[in-house]
């Protein structure tokens, strides 16, 4: 679910290569790239009126099993495991710049940065590095006096709802600090944590090394236990509940009990391009045109009018957040009995007309007035992408993991086509729109769950029989367990 067009310096890998960690690869290196056929068919496709146009977003398009927030949290899940500073529009493919400036782990570096040392301003001071900085007000992220948002990865504050979820981890860490310092939960293996040592004496010169080396220690294991602990429970909501309303049960309990057929991190993980340039990118179909943000505010995802003044606040933009605005979860996910949870936009090769016209301000590295109008096309530059990227048709894709390929009838185009186009079609024609088929499934679903078994500290590493420990909830526990504990919805 990348940004919007954004592409990551390094994203292209020669057909037929490996790559080395911390970098981009190829889950299915001998298939031979799709034949480019340029900006004419992308056009085609991706221009308003064309084939992928949806117009706005109607009742009769939504999902019947997908909640809305799920297509941000998704977003979120794209930060945390890809990031790239020096990517740009329109950049020379580079075959030796294989760089992902972020680590292929599920970890949350975009919430915690390089811990209190190396990023200080991430982390509230007076708890002594142990919680995360936000507003005072509870309803924004700490910002500085020119409202720069003080956080791990920039682009989470570039979208109100991704803005809000980030800070509902924060929220959510924070808690945990407390409640392991006030004995009320354990770690992740059922500790409980110890006492904090004395504070030292206000005269240093008295105090003992190693009492004040006792108290760092406590600092830093309380840190480190609420990170996991915190990790873990977001691993978990991404395996056991995301996954599976995304690519269906079986699929996922095919691989836990046979194992990745096509991804094989091997010992330095890898993003797969095929992911990350096509599989991952189908959340681009489930974002809706307007959204219910809280009982008394809706916003559009985008303005209707450009040259609109950003206050009063009329749609989804990032930046400072008034309690007004603040994102109230139970309207994104079903949560409480009383309120209707909108639903996402159904999987299907449509994506909302706001999305064929981009504003300027959403296309990175764009200028006013120097964006050509087929280029503020998310689905042109998804799909001109994936050619600078060489990838292969949905088809062969689809043939090479013992698929029979949708026809040309189903798929409403002739010959090979864009893999992107293609799993969203599939997602139409086989399932309705409720989740996606065999080859965009595979694709998601093989590169997440092995990215959690290639890294060492993920709960599917360290234990893989374990279960959430906060909430009550056990094995049920889930998105709605999450923010409640963060405090951003109320209890039930």
């Amino acid at each position: 679910m990348a940004s919007h067009g954004q592409q990551n310096r390094g994203q292209y890998v020669q057909p037929g290569s490996e790559a080395a960690g911390g970098r981009f690869g190829r889950m299915f290196p001998t298939v031979a790239p799709r034949e480019a056929t340029g900006l004419a068919k992308a056009e085609e496709f991706g221009l308003p009126g064309g084939k992928v146009d949806g117009g706005e977003t109607t009742e009769e398009q939504l999902s019947t099993v997908l909640d809305s927030g799920f297509t941000y949290f998704g977003q979120f899940v794209d930060h945390n495991v890809t990031f790239d500073p020096t990517s740009m529009l329109g950049q020379e493919v580079d075959p030796k710049a294989l760089r992902n400036f972020r680590p292929p782990r599920l970890d949350l570096d975009n919430v915690y940065g390089g811990g209190p040392v190396v990023n200080e301003y991430l982390y509230d001071p007076e708890s002594k590095g142990t919680k995360l900085a936000l507003d005072p007000g509870g309803h924004d992220f700490a910002r500085t006096g020119n409202d720069i948002a003080l956080i791990g990865d920039p682009r989470n504050d570039e979208n109100l709802l991704i803005a809000q979820f980030h800070l509902a981890v924060i929220k959510f860490h924070n808690r945990v600090v407390d409640d392991l310092r006030s004995g009320q939960i354990t770690d992740v293996l059922g500790a409980g944590f110890p006492a904090q040592p004395a504070d030292p004496p206000d005269d240093l010169e008295g105090a003992k090394l190693d009492d004040l080396l006792a108290l760092e220690d406590y600092y830093g294991d309380l840190l480190r236990k609420a990170q996991q602990v915190t990790r873990w429970h977001y691993q978990w909501i991404l395996h056991r509940q995301f996954l599976p309303q995304i690519v269906g049960t079986d699929l996922i309990e095919d691989i836990t009990e046979n194992g990745l057929r096509f991804y094989d991190p091997g010992e330095q993980p890898f993003i797969p391009v095929e992911f990350a340039v096509a599989g991952y990118r189908f959340g681009h179909s489930t974002i809706r045109s307007r959204y219910q943000v809280n009982a008394e505010f809706a916003a559009d995802l985008f303005p209707l009018d450009p040259e609109a003044d950003e206050q009063p606040r009329s749609d989804l933009r990032g930046g400072p957040v008034r309690p007004e605005h603040a994102v109230d979860w139970r309207y994104f996910f079903q949560i409480d009995p009383e309120i209707e949870a909108a639903k996402a936009k159904r999987l299907e090769a449509k994506l909302n007309r706001r999305l064929l016209d981009l504003p300027v301000r959403a296309v990175p590295g764009a200028r006013e007035g120097a964006l050509p109008s087929q280029l503020g096309s998310l689905v042109v530059r998804n799909l001109l992408r994936s050619e600078a990227q060489e990838l292969p048709s949905g088809q062969d894709i689809a043939r090479k993991i013992g698929e029979i390929p949708l026809t040309d009838e189903e798929l409403d185009s002739e010959g090979p086509i864009y893999l992107w186009y293609y799993l969203l079609k599939e997602a139409e024609v086989l399932h309705g729109g409720r989740q996606l088929g065999p080859v965009g499934g595979r694709i998601v679903a093989e590169t997440l769950i092995g990215i959690l078994q290639a890294d060492p500290a993920s709960y599917l590493s360290v234990f893989p029989r374990w279960e959430p420990n906060i909430g009550g909830a056990g094995s049920e526990f889930g998105i709605a367990d999450f923010l409640t504990y963060a405090g951003v919805v109320p209890k039930r």
